[in-house]
Protein backbone atom coordinates (compact mmCIF):
# COMPACT_ATOMS: atom_id res chain seq x y z
CA UNK A 1 0.00 0.00 0.00
CA UNK A 2 1.20 3.58 -0.93
CA UNK A 3 1.11 6.22 1.51
CA UNK A 4 3.14 8.60 -0.47
CA UNK A 5 2.15 9.96 -3.65
CA UNK A 6 2.14 12.37 -6.09
CA UNK A 7 -0.44 14.71 -4.04
CA UNK A 8 3.10 15.05 -2.10
CA UNK A 9 5.32 15.85 -4.70
CA UNK A 10 8.04 17.39 -2.97
CA UNK A 11 8.47 14.26 -0.63
CA UNK A 12 11.25 12.05 -2.06
CA UNK A 13 11.46 9.85 1.37
CA UNK A 14 13.36 6.59 1.94
CA UNK A 15 9.80 5.48 3.08
CA UNK A 16 8.55 6.24 -0.06
CA UNK A 17 11.34 4.88 -2.70
CA UNK A 18 10.66 1.38 -0.27
CA UNK A 19 7.19 1.62 -1.20
CA UNK A 20 6.72 1.94 -4.98
CA UNK A 21 9.86 -0.57 -5.00
CA UNK A 22 7.98 -3.43 -3.08
CA UNK A 23 4.92 -2.56 -4.83
CA UNK A 24 6.90 -3.36 -8.87
CA UNK A 25 8.51 -6.79 -6.92
CA UNK A 26 5.07 -7.37 -5.85
CA UNK A 27 3.70 -7.14 -9.37
CA UNK A 28 6.01 -9.21 -11.09
CA UNK A 29 8.59 -6.99 -12.08
CA UNK A 30 12.33 -8.20 -12.56
CA UNK A 31 14.80 -5.69 -11.41
CA UNK A 32 18.19 -5.49 -13.51
CA UNK A 33 20.71 -3.53 -14.18
CA UNK A 34 21.61 -1.25 -17.25
CA UNK A 35 24.72 -3.33 -18.35
CA UNK A 36 21.96 -6.31 -17.89
CA UNK A 37 19.08 -4.85 -19.38
CA UNK A 38 21.08 -4.60 -22.56
CA UNK A 39 22.33 -7.81 -22.42
CA UNK A 40 19.30 -9.10 -22.46
CA UNK A 41 17.76 -7.19 -25.75
CA UNK A 42 16.26 -4.00 -23.58
CA UNK A 43 12.92 -6.26 -22.55
CA UNK A 44 10.26 -4.04 -23.28
CA UNK A 45 7.27 -5.54 -20.31
CA UNK A 46 8.16 -6.43 -16.78
CA UNK A 47 11.53 -4.80 -16.26
CA UNK A 48 13.06 -2.23 -14.36
CA UNK A 49 16.32 -0.56 -14.35
CA UNK A 50 17.14 1.81 -11.67
CA UNK A 51 19.44 4.29 -12.47
CA UNK A 52 21.41 6.45 -9.96
CA UNK A 53 23.11 9.63 -10.70
CA UNK A 54 25.78 10.14 -7.92
CA UNK A 55 25.71 14.12 -8.53
CA UNK A 56 26.16 15.14 -5.65
CA UNK A 57 26.08 14.13 -1.55
CA UNK A 58 27.23 10.43 -1.96
CA UNK A 59 26.89 10.16 1.95
CA UNK A 60 23.24 9.79 1.00
CA UNK A 61 23.42 7.40 -1.39
CA UNK A 62 24.06 4.31 1.32
CA UNK A 63 20.52 4.81 2.15
CA UNK A 64 18.57 3.80 -0.90
CA UNK A 65 21.01 0.97 -1.31
CA UNK A 66 20.21 -0.34 1.71
CA UNK A 67 17.05 -0.75 0.79
CA UNK A 68 17.81 -2.16 -2.63
CA UNK A 69 19.61 -4.94 -0.41
CA UNK A 70 17.12 -5.52 1.72
CA UNK A 71 14.94 -6.13 -1.23
CA UNK A 72 16.82 -8.19 -3.38
CA UNK A 73 17.45 -5.68 -5.79
CA UNK A 74 20.65 -4.30 -8.02
CA UNK A 75 20.74 -1.18 -9.55
CA UNK A 76 23.38 0.93 -11.83
CA UNK A 77 25.11 4.00 -9.90
CA UNK A 78 26.89 6.30 -12.11
CA UNK A 79 29.76 8.57 -10.26
CA UNK A 80 31.77 11.28 -11.27
CA UNK A 81 35.49 11.67 -11.45
CA UNK A 82 36.76 14.96 -11.88
CA UNK A 83 34.11 18.01 -10.98
CA UNK A 84 34.26 19.76 -8.13
CA UNK A 85 30.98 17.53 -5.66
CA UNK A 86 32.61 14.80 -3.94
CA UNK A 87 36.62 13.30 -4.65
CA UNK A 88 35.57 9.71 -5.84
CA UNK A 89 38.80 8.63 -3.97
CA UNK A 90 37.85 9.55 -0.86
CA UNK A 91 37.95 6.66 2.00
CA UNK A 92 34.13 6.54 2.33
CA UNK A 93 33.01 6.96 -1.30
CA UNK A 94 35.76 4.53 -2.77
CA UNK A 95 34.53 1.93 -0.07
CA UNK A 96 30.99 2.21 -0.57
CA UNK A 97 31.12 2.27 -4.29
CA UNK A 98 33.65 -0.80 -4.32
CA UNK A 99 30.85 -2.68 -1.57
CA UNK A 100 28.29 -1.96 -3.80
CA UNK A 101 29.56 -3.62 -6.87
CA UNK A 102 30.20 -6.59 -4.27
CA UNK A 103 26.60 -6.53 -3.53
CA UNK A 104 25.23 -6.82 -7.34
CA UNK A 105 25.02 -3.16 -8.23
CA UNK A 106 26.65 -1.56 -11.46
CA UNK A 107 29.07 0.85 -11.01
CA UNK A 108 28.94 3.42 -14.27
CA UNK A 109 31.20 6.52 -15.38
CA UNK A 110 28.96 9.98 -14.89
CA UNK A 111 30.81 12.13 -17.51
CA UNK A 112 30.92 15.76 -17.96
CA UNK A 113 33.96 15.40 -20.33
CA UNK A 114 32.56 17.95 -22.08
CA UNK A 115 31.59 20.70 -19.51
CA UNK A 116 35.68 19.97 -18.12
CA UNK A 117 37.13 20.45 -21.17
CA UNK A 118 35.75 23.61 -21.92
CA UNK A 119 36.05 25.34 -18.86
CA UNK A 120 40.52 24.22 -18.69
CA UNK A 121 40.76 24.25 -22.42
CA UNK A 122 41.23 19.90 -22.33
CA UNK A 123 40.40 18.10 -25.33
CA UNK A 124 37.25 15.81 -23.73
CA UNK A 125 38.20 12.93 -25.16
CA UNK A 126 41.72 13.27 -22.70
CA UNK A 127 39.26 13.77 -20.39
CA UNK A 128 36.70 11.11 -20.88
CA UNK A 129 39.98 8.42 -21.00
CA UNK A 130 41.77 9.60 -17.80
CA UNK A 131 38.01 8.44 -16.43
CA UNK A 132 37.29 5.64 -18.03
CA UNK A 133 40.77 4.51 -17.18
CA UNK A 134 40.92 5.60 -13.51
CA UNK A 135 37.60 4.65 -12.69
CA UNK A 136 37.75 0.87 -14.24
CA UNK A 137 40.81 0.30 -11.90
CA UNK A 138 38.28 0.08 -8.94
CA UNK A 139 35.21 -1.51 -10.70
CA UNK A 140 34.16 -3.58 -13.87
CA UNK A 141 33.28 -0.26 -16.11
CA UNK A 142 31.32 -0.85 -18.80
CA UNK A 143 28.63 2.09 -19.48
CA UNK A 144 29.01 5.80 -18.91
CA UNK A 145 25.86 8.35 -18.35
CA UNK A 146 26.98 11.76 -19.32
CA UNK A 147 26.03 14.63 -16.62
CA UNK A 148 25.64 18.21 -17.54
CA UNK A 149 25.19 20.89 -13.86
CA UNK A 150 21.95 22.73 -14.21
CA UNK A 151 23.36 26.29 -14.76
CA UNK A 152 25.91 25.42 -17.01
CA UNK A 153 25.06 25.16 -20.95
CA UNK A 154 27.86 22.05 -22.47
CA UNK A 155 25.85 18.80 -22.47
CA UNK A 156 28.49 15.78 -23.08
CA UNK A 157 26.01 14.00 -24.45
CA UNK A 158 26.19 15.17 -28.40
CA UNK A 159 29.52 15.07 -28.19
CA UNK A 160 29.49 10.81 -26.70
CA UNK A 161 26.89 10.04 -29.60
CA UNK A 162 29.74 11.85 -32.76
CA UNK A 163 32.23 9.82 -31.16
CA UNK A 164 31.19 7.16 -30.00
CA UNK A 165 33.29 4.90 -32.02
CA UNK A 166 36.42 6.53 -30.61
CA UNK A 167 35.16 6.13 -27.49
CA UNK A 168 34.32 2.54 -27.18
CA UNK A 169 38.24 1.77 -27.30
CA UNK A 170 38.12 3.45 -24.32
CA UNK A 171 36.71 -0.34 -22.86
CA UNK A 172 33.18 0.80 -22.36
CA UNK A 173 30.05 -1.24 -24.20
CA UNK A 174 27.30 1.38 -24.09
CA UNK A 175 26.00 4.99 -22.29
CA UNK A 176 22.65 5.28 -21.07
CA UNK A 177 20.78 7.39 -23.49
CA UNK A 178 21.36 5.09 -26.54
CA UNK A 179 17.84 4.43 -28.39
CA UNK A 180 17.44 0.67 -27.73
CA UNK A 181 16.84 1.31 -24.00
CA UNK A 182 14.54 4.84 -24.67
CA UNK A 183 13.01 2.83 -27.15
CA UNK A 184 12.08 0.09 -24.70
CA UNK A 185 11.50 1.65 -21.38
CA UNK A 186 9.18 4.13 -19.77
CA UNK A 187 11.78 7.32 -19.01
CA UNK A 188 10.97 7.87 -15.16
CA UNK A 189 12.82 10.80 -13.08
CA UNK A 190 12.56 13.61 -11.29
CA UNK A 191 12.90 17.09 -12.19
CA UNK A 192 11.33 20.90 -11.34
CA UNK A 193 8.53 21.93 -11.91
CA UNK A 194 8.75 24.22 -10.32
CA UNK A 195 9.04 22.29 -7.39
CA UNK A 196 10.76 18.73 -7.15
CA UNK A 197 8.29 16.32 -8.82
CA UNK A 198 8.04 13.70 -11.09
CA UNK A 199 8.58 15.60 -14.19
CA UNK A 200 6.27 13.09 -16.04
CA UNK A 201 4.92 9.63 -14.55
CA UNK A 202 5.65 8.61 -11.22
CA UNK A 203 6.42 5.08 -10.56
CA UNK A 204 3.30 3.98 -9.08
CA UNK A 205 1.46 5.18 -12.17
CA UNK A 206 3.69 3.11 -14.63
CA UNK A 207 3.30 -0.20 -12.67
CA UNK A 208 0.12 -1.05 -13.43
CA UNK A 209 0.48 -1.24 -17.24
CA UNK A 210 3.78 -3.83 -16.84
CA UNK A 211 5.92 -1.81 -19.17
CA UNK A 212 9.75 -1.56 -18.71
CA UNK A 213 10.89 1.60 -16.71
CA UNK A 214 13.99 3.04 -16.19
CA UNK A 215 13.95 5.12 -12.92
CA UNK A 216 16.45 7.51 -12.65
CA UNK A 217 17.11 9.35 -9.05
CA UNK A 218 19.42 11.76 -7.65
CA UNK A 219 20.00 10.29 -4.04
CA UNK A 220 20.80 13.98 -2.98
CA UNK A 221 16.76 14.51 -3.04
CA UNK A 222 15.96 11.48 -1.03
CA UNK A 223 16.00 11.73 2.62
CA UNK A 224 14.13 9.74 6.07
CA UNK A 225 12.95 13.13 7.28
CA UNK A 226 14.18 16.56 5.79
CA UNK A 227 16.53 17.19 3.25
CA UNK A 228 19.42 18.51 5.11
CA UNK A 229 19.52 15.44 7.59
CA UNK A 230 22.88 14.69 7.12
CA UNK A 231 23.93 17.84 8.92
CA UNK A 232 22.09 16.70 12.21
Amino acid sequence: MMTESLENNNKFTIKYYKEFLTLAKDQGYLFVTLRDFLKKGCPSKGHVVLRHDLDLKPQTMQKMLDVENELGINSSIFVRITGNAYNFLSYPVLHMIRKAELDGHEIGLHTSCVEFGQINKVDPLKILSLECDLLSKFVNLEGIAPHRDLNYAYNSLPYIEKNWDEIQKLGVSYHAYQKQIEDACVYVNEGFNPHLCWRKYAPEEVIPTGNSMCILTHNHWWYDVHPFEEWR
